[in-house]
């Protein structure tokens, strides 16, 4: 292998290595529930009938595919998390996923737009702001979907 061909490879995997540890630093500082089954008893909204819902705004696109968003994106704001899920289900199941960001307290970051990436089997699927937001310092959020056989999500949160 000439020196030019092993240079290049070598760059390439140390591209490779940053990108996925530059993934995994973004979502280091984040809490979350897993994509769980749910029942009428377990659901958030019984488990915390008083909580305040803010729903995101949904667009829906071919077959399953959703964009849910709030906020947004502002000059010298930057992406401060990315994270992703999916799971499956034998049936169609009623979902939920809680996540939190950051994992405890506030950060020093100002959220400016959440955009959430989804794919279901329905049409009964909505994401909402359960504490904090846009222009807070952290967020709670609940993606929800009933009679669902599949759930797959990318969630970006940019801030400054």
């Amino acid at each position: 292998m000439h020196s030019y061909t092993k240079m290049l490879l070598g760059a390439a995997q140390k591209c490779i290595i940053a990108l996925i540890l530059v993934k995994c630093i973004v979502a280091v500082d984040l809490q979350y529930s897993e994509i769980v089954t749910v029942t009428s008893e377990t659901r958030y909204v019984v488990q915390y009938p008083n909580a305040a819902l803010t729903i995101f705004s949904k667009n829906h696109y071919v077959g399953g595919q959703y964009v849910f968003s709030s906020g947004k994106r502002i000059s010298g704001d930057r992406l401060i998390l990315n994270f992703e899920d999916s799971t499956q289900f034998t049936k169609g199941e009623d979902v939920e996923a809680l996540i939190r960001y950051p994992a405890k307290g506030t950060d020093s970051n100002i959220i400016t737009q959440v955009e959430i990436y989804a794919a279901v089997s329905t049409e009964d699927a909505d994401t909402f702001f359960v504490d904090g937001g846009i222009n807070k310092s952290y967020c709670e959020i609940l993606i929800a979907s009933n009679k669902t056989n599949y759930l797959e999500f990318e969630m970006f949160i940019y801030g400054y």
